[in-house]
């Protein structure tokens, strides 16, 4: 797509889509009468840091009133994480959200060894804890990887308040890491890992998962995706 978006419901359509879009794609304008059209259908157009420049994208949210709730009703299906991609998000999470008063997002910057080390400490293998960051967490925008280090993506900044005010009640149980355990970030992820994340707007969601390759053939599913892949 060339140029501008000037139509909001083009807009809001392509947010949707690509779970994050850069504010520059939209007209200033457009991004405000699409604001006002997402506001009127529930749900909320908002702002997230799109890269460490300080350049800004968009993300779909909800209005509290309006936030659905799955586990009540089957109008609105959601994906469900396997045990091994919650126990990973949870972890994020704990590494990037230290304090409990402050939003979940945009949080702080943390390294993927770091999470290794703090999944390890759970008993997750390391192959699970990869392919759960690179083929469930990172597609689904719950994180990015930005140069050698990790953040939280826009489907954080998009969580509706409900769903941050219940994962307040367990933040002190969020795995965490001792900082005087923390590797180098120069020496955490390499160029490998970072082929086709696709960070911009959407993309190729696969990438190498460790220092050998794994086809997507050869690696079984994570536990529990057999019951908890419901889109």
């Amino acid at each position: 797509m060339s140029g501008k978006i000037e139509d909001p419901a083009v807009l809001l359509a392509a947010v949707r889509a690509t779970g994050g879009l850069a504010s520059q794609r939209a007209d200033p304008r457009t991004v405000d009468a699409a604001r006002r059209a997402a506001d009127d259908a529930g749900r909320a157009l908002l702002t997230y840091r799109a890269d460490d420049t300080g350049g800004r994208g968009l993300v779909l949210g909800w209005i509290s009133q309006y936030t659905p709730a799955p586990e009540d009703s089957l109008a609105y299906p959601v994906r469900r994480l396997s045990p091994v991609a919650v126990l990973t998000w949870a972890s994020c999470l704990g590494l990037a959200w230290p304090d409990r008063a402050a939003p979940p997002y945009p949080g702080e910057p943390f390294t993927r060894s770091g999470l290794l080390e703090v999944t390890g400490d759970l008993g997750l293998s390391t192959m699970w804890v990869k392919s759960a960051l690179y083929r469930v967490l990172i597609p689904a925008r719950l994180v990015e990887a930005r140069s050698t280090v990790l953040h939280l993506g826009p489907a954080t900044a998009a969580l509706p308040e409900p769903f941050v005010e219940a994962m307040r009640r367990f933040h002190d149980r969020l795995p965490r890491l001792d900082l005087r355990r923390i590797s180098d970030p120069d020496l955490d992820i390499d160029e490998a890992d970072l082929d086709g994340l696709g960070n911009d707007d959407g993309g190729d969601d696969s990438s190498d998962l460790d220092d050998e390759t794994f086809e997507d053939d050869t690696l079984p599913p994570l536990p529990g995706d057999d019951v908890a892949d419901d889109l």
